[in-house]
């Protein structure tokens, strides 16, 4: 992703958005490919937390740039920033810094969240039970070492799980 940058063509699409209930205002960024996609920038007022969601920590975004990605506009995010290992039943070689996202459909990004310790099953996917995950749900507080099955747990309604890496 690229930094906001008015010069670039970047614009301001809203000066009064709300993220749960935070103010901020909504932008138009480009990802690494020019494509322009939405984020959330959090008001001056905004503390902590607050200031970021779940996508903003996972793509490191709101640490890079103090933007966070709107959900419908992740899918085009990982397509051309990520290489997508798949579902975490078959995934396999997952790292620390790789990515985990519910989906609820196909283009329907629910959450997302680090791998900070992998561990694997002996047939080489994903042991949630033992992974350990930095989260963060909403402008709520970020988690860091969370079970990834806990995590898992929160976001029941998701219809699967997939692991992404970003691109070198």
């Amino acid at each position: 992703m690229q930094p906001f940058d008015l010069t670039s063509g970047d614009q301001i699409l809203n000066q009064n958005a709300l993220a749960n209930n935070a103010s901020g205002m909504n932008l138009s960024v480009r990802t690494d490919l020019g494509t322009r996609v939405e984020a959330w920038r959090p008001g001056p007022g905004v503390t902590g937390d607050e200031r970021f969601f779940c996508h903003g920590y996972t793509l490191g975004t709101f640490g890079a740039h103090k933007y966070t990605v709107w959900g419908r506009f992740l899918p085009q995010v990982l397509a051309e920033e990520y290489e997508a290992l798949g579902r975490v039943d078959v995934a396999r070689n997952v790292a620390a810094r790789d990515i985990l996202v519910w989906w609820l459909g196909a283009t329907d990004a629910y959450h997302s969240a680090v791998v900070e310790q992998p561990v694997t099953l002996p047939t080489g996917a994903l042991d949630l039970a033992q992974t350990r995950v930095s989260s963060k749900t909403g402008t709520g507080p970020l988690w860091v070492g969370l079970l990834a099955d806990d995590v898992k747990q929160q976001y029941r309604s998701a219809a699967y799980v997939e692991v992404y890496r970003r691109h070198p």
